[in-house]
């Protein structure tokens, strides 16, 4: 079993970090506009010299704030009747699940959330810009 592991786990964040299965991940943005955003910032670059430095962070389906946000961006994640597609989905760490896919990765570790003030509040003591990855 090959696990992606963070290199930091903020203190302030206080979700038990859990390993997911990469196989039962969506990644929220279509594959194409990853893989590009990936390429364009040299992603591939920082993950094979520093890791994944921060866990994910993923939501089941359910909560309504998690379907307000995909339905209305994403129709690739909309099933025949208009719903959202049942899993988990990945809110930040998107360009990370591809990357751990493409390298063999069976599970990687993340935070599951409920609440979309818990995930902001994550996403800030996590996010790192794409000019500021290190390389």
């Amino acid at each position: 079993m090959k696990i992606l592991r963070a290199q930091k786990h903020p203190d302030n964040i206080k979700q038990d970090v859990r390993l997911f299965d990469l196989s039962e991940l969506k990644p929220i943005p279509p594959l194409y506009w990853l893989e590009k955003r990936i390429a364009e910032f040299g992603y591939n670059q920082s993950f094979e010299n520093h890791g994944m430095i921060y866990p994910i962070t993923v939501t089941t389906h359910y909560p309504e704030w998690v379907k307000e946000r995909i339905i209305k961006k994403c129709p690739h994640h909309v099933d025949e009747k208009g719903e959202l597609k049942a899993g988990l989905y990945v809110h930040t760490g998107n360009k990370r699940v591809v990357w751990a896919k493409n390298n063999g990765y069976d599970q990687i570790e993340g935070y599951l959330v409920d609440e979309k003030d818990e995930k902001g509040k994550i996403r800030s003591q996590t996010h790192i810009a794409h000019g500021d990855i290190p390389k």
